[in-house]
């Protein structure tokens, strides 16, 4: 599954990557029609739309990296690799795309499908097909999230189907997280971004979905050796939702 740049610039703030060297190797990868690096794409994605030109330099590419909350680490990390472009004058974006990766569905349908999910199904449908994720997945967190209830609520105030928080909805460019298109967009975004930055791992993505990023990167979770060999170190609630949402999911096979 490919991700335009556009999709990409909407998960950029929720993935990190463990390393990034924007080097002549990636230049390489861009004339392969492929790109390493989910967060080079989407930065060169934002400049171009603000210049409304097709190409940038690694010069002007620099100038974007302030507007981007990301670690310093990486901050470092992409302006050693822009700065390291040896003359390449500017960079084409008709081949920054990010590679979705492949995230496996369970085998075997079990159970009975949520009533509501039938008024949702276009929304999950087209929010499958373009964030690259299966809608059994998008279905499952819906299920165990909110049980298909639009107005949902819980006490620490996340809300709507995908149950978002304020913060992390608002990054997201939702505006209002009750209203069922735009919050299953966001989530989905969101699951996304966490597939994407734990190399399709399920269980990590919906660890972090539930937890945040940050609790895993604390806990030195990268792996699902790591998650294996931690996973009693996570939030109890977020040791059982992994679970409740893999079994949600066989529901939508």
């Amino acid at each position: 599954m490919i991700i335009e740049p556009k999709t990409a610039k909407q998960l950029i703030e929720f993935q990190w990557m463990d390393s990034m060297n924007l080097d002549k190797s990636s230049l390489n990868n861009m004339a392969q029609g492929k790109i390493d690096s989910s967060v080079f794409a989407a930065l060169l994605q934002q400049k171009m739309e603000q210049s409304g030109t097709n190409s940038i330099s690694a010069e002007e590419l620099l100038k974007t990296l302030a507007a981007i909350s990301l670690p310093a680490d990486q901050v470092d990390s992409l302006k050693k690799g822009a700065m390291s472009l040896n003359g390449a004058s500017s960079l084409d974006s008709s081949a920054a795309k990010i590679e979705m990766p492949q995230v496996s569905e369970p085998k075997v349908r079990s159970g009975t499908p949520n009533t509501g999910a039938a008024q949702y199904a276009d929304i999950v449908q087209a929010a499958s097909a373009k964030y690259g994720i299966p809608q059994s997945l998008i279905n499952g967190i819906i299920d165990a999230e909110s049980s298909f209830n639009p107005n949902a609520q819980s006490g620490a105030g996340a809300k709507g189907l995908m149950q978002l928080m304020d913060g992390t909805a608002a990054g997201l460019g939702v505006t209002n997280s009750f209203d069922p298109e735009q919050n299953i967009n966001g989530g989905s975004s969101y699951i996304a971004s966490m597939l994407i930055r734990f190399g399709g791992s399920q269980r990590l993505a919906l660890a972090a979905y539930n937890a945040g990023p940050g609790t895993l990167q604390r806990l030195g979770i990268r792996t699902e050796e790591d998650l294996n060999a931690k996973f009693d170190q996570l939030p109890r609630e977020t040791q059982k939702y992994v679970g409740r949402v893999e079994s949600a999911q066989t529901k939508y096979i």
